[in-house]
């Protein structure tokens, strides 16, 4: 009797939930390249060292996030190039040099990438779970957090349902009883769509599907979009109307946009005056979410003076047989 009251309350305390701010807050599985968004949660003088974790699925092999250490904090820092409270992993991108806190952005795009050497075909675009975890082993009480989703077809992998399983046992994730699809997070018959993620709605964690929704929108190493565009005409929309270019800024502009829909794009400059003095040289694909048009002044056909142009941003869909144009205002300083 004393013996069997042992193992239960190893047990226990073995599935006894972690007491971590990190949370899996973003998961793509339809793209070619699959990731995963981790995000600490806490006030700012909140940190966490996340090297020696695991961000699995669990099937097949999995390794560590990085050799040496990748620090997360529970509010955005000045002095790097990254959101702190964010990091992004790709879970089969063996090869590549994670971003660690010695290493900085290598690529250059402002996110703090990790890259492990896990089981090549992570993430599944049907049943699926991905974790954080102390290692690769679900039964254990490692799990710091967790996130099944499912294609809910009705005909549930038996292998991810174990893992989802083991998270219930160990009160990291909600049990429903009878199908354990409809425990996990609904991505559609289908499964999703290139563009599409599945996001964490808001900064709570109850464990279980209604923490999540999938939207059409991916943000990696920033704070979620939840939004699900279910169609429409709409293409593009500018966040700004008028653009001021400063002498500093003479080498390049950007102009921030929200894309509705996979389309193209080109940007012409106009003066005042009806004429035509840029024109991107070629469209540039733009995929659903925030997205950043970036032009160059210096190679418009004059010099450009200080003064009022008028731009025009074409928005082409071939795969939907639409097209659009928007007018925003670039003022040229002295």
């Amino acid at each position: 009797m004393k013996r069997t009251l042992f193992i239960i309350l190893l047990a226990a305390v073995m599935c006894r939930p972690l007491q971590s701010g990190l949370l899996v807050n973003e998961v793509v599985c339809g793209a070619p390249e699959d990731w995963a968004e981790l995000f600490l949660q806490g006030g700012a003088e909140e940190e966490m060292e996340i090297s020696p974790l695991f961000v699995t699925m669990y099937y097949g092999t999995n390794e560590r996030l990085a050799d040496s250490a990748v620090t997360l904090f529970g509010s955005d820092r000045p002095g790097t190039p990254w959101d702190d409270r964010f990091a992004v992993v790709h879970p089969a991108a063996p090869g590549m040099k994670d971003e660690t806190d010695a290493a900085g952005d290598l690529n250059g795009n402002c996110i703090r990438d990790l890259y492990c050497d896990n089981y090549y075909a992570s993430y599944w675009n049907s049943d699926c779970v991905v974790a954080i975890d102390g290692d690769d082993d679900p039964g254990n009480g490692g799990i710091l957090d967790f996130l099944a989703y499912s294609n809910r077809d009705g005909s549930p992998n038996g292998t991810i349902m174990t893992y989802v399983q083991e998270a219930v046992a160990c009160g990291q994730w909600h049990g429903c009883g009878g199908d354990l699809q409809l425990c996990c997070v609904d991505i559609g018959t289908d499964g999703l769509e290139p563009h599409m993620a599945i996001v964490r709605k808001g900064a709570g964690d109850t464990d279980g599907p209604e923490d999540f929704t999938v939207s059409t929108v991916q943000t990696p190493g920033r704070p979620n979009i939840a939004m699900m565009y279910d169609g429409g005409r709409r293409l593009i929309v500018p966040l700004k109307s008028r653009i001021l270019v400063t002498p500093l800024g003479i080498l390049g502009g950007e102009i921030p946009l929200f894309v509705y829909q996979n389309c193209a794009l080109r940007f012409s400059l106009y003066t005042a005056a009806g004429r035509e003095v840029y024109r991107s040289p070629f469209p540039e694909a733009a995929s659903p979410g925030l997205f950043s048009l970036r032009w160059h002044p210096l190679a418009a056909r004059c010099r450009l003076l200080a003064g009022l142009y008028i731009g025009r941003i074409e928005a082409v869909s071939s795969s939907l047989n639409l097209a659009e144009e928007k007018t925003i205002y670039v003022i040229m300083e002295r």
